[in-house]
């Protein structure tokens, strides 16, 4: 059989480089074993809800050799690369094996990996879908399920952690800039403030840094 066209996949993969730095920067995991415990209680969760139950987690394996790129192979294993050993690579190439739609990089995979990287690895689903829209990236809204409500304390948090300390005012401005949910000079202040009072950030020389 023809197979078929990968319509979309160098705009998923543009789209990932601008929403990630999944692709640039260190591994977070040094072995195969340490993304397979990281992975294997995410696809029980997530498994029954695409249909999938009782299928058990593709074997996470060592890459041929000369392979560079991750791969989710159609005998249901997912071989990585080193510098590919990290949440948002291993969640891609596990929605291709949730997905199973034929359609490789379709609208469905990437509903899936939306709802994936916003649950589990920290991620804001409003915004990868505003990028999605910006980019020309077609995503099944049906297939990203239930994701977390991310208020301002997470976008304030986020910000700081990307650009370093800054004060309110600036916050805000890198907020706006970034076209993102737009939030109120009082709702920031109020944001940063119950960083402080739970021990995630504090003031120096009036800017918010996050306590490691």
């Amino acid at each position: 059989m023809k197979k078929p066209r990968d319509n979309q996949r160098s705009r998923v993969y543009a789209w990932e480089k601008a929403v990630t730095n999944a692709f640039t920067d260190r591994p977070v995991f040094t072995t195969l074993d340490e993304c397979a415990a990281w992975l294997e209680p995410i696809w029980r969760a997530e498994r029954s809800r695409l249909g999938r139950a009782g299928v058990k987690m593709p074997e996470i394996e060592r890459p041929s050799r000369g392979q560079r790129r991750p791969l989710a192979h159609h005998d249901h294993r997912i071989t990585l690369p080193r510098w590919a050993r990290n949440p948002w690579v291993i969640l891609h190439e596990a929605a291709h094996r949730l997905a199973l739609s034929g359609e490789a990089h379709g609208g469905r995979f990437v509903g899936i990996l939306i709802g994936l990287v916003a649950r589990h690895d920290d991620r804001d689903a409003e915004e990868l879908m505003r990028r999605a829209d910006e980019m020309g990236v077609k995503y099944h809204v049906r297939s990203i399920g239930l994701v977390p409500d991310r208020g301002p304390a997470w976008h304030v948090e986020n910000v700081i952690r990307q650009t370093g300390p800054l004060n309110v005012p600036g916050i805000l401005a890198e907020l706006e800039s970034r076209s993102q949910q737009v939030f109120s000079l009082p709702q920031i202040r109020g944001a940063a403030l119950s960083l402080v009072r739970a021990g995630k950030a504090r003031y120096d020389d009036k800017k918010l840094l996050l306590v490691a």
